[in-house]
């Protein structure tokens, strides 16, 4: 049975990998917002590999925030969090699947991240 998250607020839902492949509900006009671990240090990124556009708008560009040490302080090679965010602008089913790559190379072992959205 897929867990399904309801927001009917004006703050967005947060989504992390523990919802990967899982269906979301969301209102129209709602936020969703994305984020999920990574390390631009190794080559590999976060990226938007396809989604809903007739059901979703992303809003701005992908934001990395790298993580600070309990000291503080942020270290040189230190991972962070990738943050997406996108607006409901449609009803029915969409989806938004991401993509942890190198932009240089495509792999069968690249992660994927992907989300169903029934917006209400």
């Amino acid at each position: 049975m897929l867990a399904m998250t309801i927001c009917a607020c004006a703050d967005p839902i947060q989504l992390t990998e523990a919802d990967n492949g899982r269906t979301n509900s969301v209102n129209a006009g709602g936020e969703i917002k994305i984020v999920l671990e990574g390390n631009p240090t190794t080559g590999y990124s976060w990226d938007v590999a396809s989604f809903s556009t007739n059901k979703l708008q992303q809003i701005g560009a992908v934001e990395y925030l790298q993580s600070e040490q309990s000291d503080g302080k942020h270290r040189v090679g230190a991972g962070g969090k990738f943050v997406f965010r996108f607006k409901a602008v449609g009803s029915g089913q969409g989806f938004i699947k991401l993509i942890y790559r190198r932009p240089w190379e495509t792999t069968a072992s690249d992660k994927v991240y992907s989300v169903v959205l029934d917006v209400k």
